[in-house]
């Protein structure tokens, strides 16, 4: 019979195909067009945004999903506000009732002081004499040891003799803690969060030909490589070139001429084209538990 070939997964290394079979550790893959968001989707629901509104960071949302959103935030705090008052309830019944046992036990100690019945028994002339004996045996053999000591070797042995965790009645519990609440708000979470309100948030108005946005100013499209601007006065959307050449020089808004300050434009997000170039993520990572024998 002649010799065979091994099989191509006898090796005893992983070849690179092999790793991008199995499904452990970091998985990194190059992020096309096809899985950009387009600019004027919502963060919250990905479709084409309907009544779009801005934050002061440049994230869209419709203005149905970011009020929802917002007052799903609310009711949670509200409700770990409850949990945090039920809690902290719980713990002062608990510190009563501890209260309560100590000055219990410290009356029954006083009364039983009073009445002599916690005095100790003398020992028996013999026991004594038997004690002094041991004593000096152990001070001969040279077995006594300072107190501390015998201290020290009982705390180190009470220390080794771990519980049986895995019996119920032994197992260790955790304390219960929880984060007081009060320092928590309503967050815009599109991306690294922030504080989000109502009145921060501005209707945006784009202008529509029948497939695509356009400038108002150079009737351009707008895409996701082009850096836009909104203006929070009015809510008018233009490309930064026209921004930067007629309204910041103007300091009025090119369509309705409002008022228009440098601090007063939201430059709105874009998660990019999928090319190098155009910016925003291009490469998503998911991290996975390791491979274990």
């Amino acid at each position: 019979m002649v010799r065979h070939s091994k099989n191509n997964t006898a090796s005893g290394v992983f070849t690179y195909a092999e790793r991008q079979m199995v499904d452990y550790g970091t998985k990194s893959k190059r992020l096309g067009s096809d899985s950009k968001r387009p600019f004027d989707s919502c963060h919250l629901c990905l479709n084409t945004s309907r009544l779009p509104m801005v934050c002061t960071e440049g994230h869209l949302f419709c203005k149905e999903c970011i009020m929802a959103n917002i007052l799903e935030q609310k009711r949670d705090i509200q409700r770990l506000q409850k949990e945090y008052s039920a809690f902290k309830k719980r713990e002062k019944q608990k510190d009563d009732q501890n209260r309560a046992t100590r000055d219990r036990l410290e009356v029954q100690r006083y009364i039983k002081s009073e009445v002599g019945l916690d005095r100790p028994m003398k020992r028996p002339q013999g026991d004594e004499a038997g004690g002094q004996k041991t004593r000096l045996l152990e001070d001969k053999t040279g077995a006594a040891r300072p107190v501390f000591e015998r201290g020290k070797e009982r705390a180190e042995e009470q220390k080794a003799k771990l519980p049986s965790f895995w019996i119920p009645s032994l197992a260790p519990e955790a304390k219960e803690t929880l984060r007081d609440p009060s320092s928590l708000s309503v967050q815009c979470k599109a991306s690294e969060p922030h504080a989000l309100k109502l009145k921060h948030l501005t209707s945006v108005l784009f202008k529509t030909s029948k497939t695509e946005k356009l400038c108002p100013s150079c009737d351009k499209p707008l895409l996701n490589s082009t850096k836009i601007d909104v203006l929070r006065p009015c809510g008018h959307v233009l490309c930064h070139r026209c921004v930067r050449n007629f309204v910041l020089p103007a300091h009025a808004c090119f369509v309705c001429q409002e008022k228009v300050s440098e601090d007063s434009i939201i430059r709105l997000g874009s998660d990019g084209t999928g090319f190098a170039g155009g910016g925003g993520q291009m490469v998503a990572s998911r991290y996975g538990s390791a491979l274990q024998a």
